[in-house]
């Protein structure tokens, strides 16, 4: 099996920059609301309390599904005999995924922190 397999090559580096970027958002989040980077949604973007909490919240998410990302990367270099266009499609499954799970949890976090946003 080459080690330059799609579904392993994917995920690592997906999860290589997951976590690079939670440690940059851990060591330096936006300070202020903006509209260029930082967790962004309406939940996080009410107040500065609510943004301060989200930048810390998806960061500590963010590291998390990178870590997975890394070990299904390193699983799938020990263990994967996957055909290409089949490893291809799994390792979006899973980025994708790894995604939508750090968003709902991030927002979970926020409401179960704040409650909902008031209109």
């Amino acid at each position: 099996m080459h080690w330059l397999n799609p579904f392993s090559l994917t995920l690592l580096l997906s999860g290589v920059i997951f976590v690079a970027a939670a440690e940059w958002m851990s060591r330096r989040p936006p300070a202020k609301i903006n509209d260029l980077y930082g967790y962004r949604t309406a939940a996080s973007r009410a107040s500065q309390e609510r943004w301060d909490f989200a930048q810390q919240a998806s960061a500590v998410r963010s590291r998390f599904w990178g870590w997975v990302m890394i070990a299904l990367a390193l699983f799938g270099y020990a263990f994967g005999n996957l055909p290409e266009g089949l490893g291809v499609v799994l390792s979006m499954v899973v980025l994708i995924g790894c995604c939508v799970m750090l968003l709902l949890g991030t927002e979970k976090d926020i409401m179960k922190h704040f409650g909902p946003v008031k209109q």
